[in-house]
């Protein structure tokens, strides 16, 4: 297996947070549970494609936009896994795609249906370079052509809350975010969900989930109850609700189960 995180170039670093890339021969590619996040990904595969399992069974497309998730759903190899993602910010991916992110929300969309015939082109240069430094310096470019500022100043409020939000590992209200913007809790909330894709209080959420299985990873020892009160839940009962619904299975089961439970946000 090759797994490698690479850092954006300067001019993109403000909106990207890194790029990651996997590679698996067929023998080691297993299925894989996706979890809520806090992010909106823009990943493309080079070998064989995934199988995404929901209500139904549909193969991924050779370059996807994943949208932000509130739930979980399970992927399955078909084969040699060879895929770079581009993981943007929480607020940043509308600055690339003309449409409310919120969208895209629980969804993972063939990218041609966004952006139309440049999807394709986009997909056959990056099939016709050879090294993952080329491709890199080739998405990096396409985003760059792409970026626009046009909504910065409502970005600039939600790049200040989201920094909030980190700074007190979502533990802060929406009525105090939508103070620190200067907006009505409804105004804020309206612009929080076109820009991140789920409104303060669903975001929050999943920020609290990331930030459990983060706190977990620092405290291995520590009591599910502890875990709970430490991570801002009312009690464990809530946490437990919490993560059957973004993970499908309890914490024990996914701290047991998991083969490395770390958070991907924190």
């Amino acid at each position: 297996m090759n797994f490698r995180i690479i850092q954006p170039t300067a001019s993109l670093s403000m909106y990207i947070k890194h790029y990651w890339f996997l590679e698996m021969e067929a023998c080691e590619a297993v299925g894989e549970r996706v979890v809520p996040t806090g992010y909106v990904e823009l990943t493309f595969h080079f070998a064989d494609h995934l199988i995404q399992r929901k209500q139904t069974d549909e193969m991924q497309p050779g370059i996807i936009i994943c949208g932000q998730k509130t739930g979980f759903f399970d992927v399955l190899p078909t084969g040699k896994i060879s895929m770079l993602s581009v993981q943007f910010f929480s607020h940043s991916a509308s600055l690339f795609f003309d449409l409310p992110i919120n969208e895209l929300t629980n969804e993972t969309i063939d990218f041609k249906d966004i952006i139309g015939t440049s999807a394709r082109e986009l997909e056959e240069q990056l099939n016709d370079l050879s090294t993952l430094e080329d491709r890199v310096k080739h998405i990096e470019s396409f985003l760059l052509f792409r970026l626009s500022r046009k909504t910065e100043y409502s970005w600039n409020r939600i790049f200040h809350n989201i920094n909030l939000i980190n700074q007190f590992n979502g533990l802060i209200t929406t009525d105090q975010l939508a103070s620190e913007a200067c907006l009505s809790r409804k105004q804020h909330d309206r612009i929080f969900k076109q820009m991140v894709g789920l409104s303060p209080k669903q975001f929050l959420k999943v920020i609290r989930f990331q930030y459990t299985l983060y706190s977990h990873q620092q405290y291995p020892n520590e009591c599910l109850t502890e875990l709970a009160y430490r991570c801002g839940f009312y009690d464990q009962s809530h946490m437990i609700n919490d993560f059957r619904e973004m993970s499908g299975i309890t914490p024990k089961q996914y701290f047991n189960d998991c083969i490395n439970p770390a958070s991907d946000y924190f």
